[in-house]
């Protein structure tokens, strides 16, 4: 069973039941007390961002892209 609330923030892959029983995830905990679940693949590419103890990604990905506007 999916949830798509849970899903990378980075790369957008759904965070399913399957996933959770495992640890190939990794969680991110956020200062208002949220949890966000980076995968293993982004956990992965972001590891020297996890040991510096910084923040590897927000609690929502990015805005999605839009189209430019052609020029007047």
């Amino acid at each position: 069973m999916e949830n798509p609330d849970l899903c990378c923030p980075l790369c957008a892959l759904v965070h399913t039941t399957a996933d959770a029983q495992g640890l190939a995830w990794s969680s991110q905990h956020e200062p208002d007390g949220s949890v966000t679940w980076i995968c293993g693949t982004c956990t992965r590419a972001q590891l020297w961002r996890i040991e510096a103890g910084l923040a590897v990604a927000t609690p929502v990905g990015p805005a999605a892209a839009e189209r430019l506007r052609p020029a007047a």
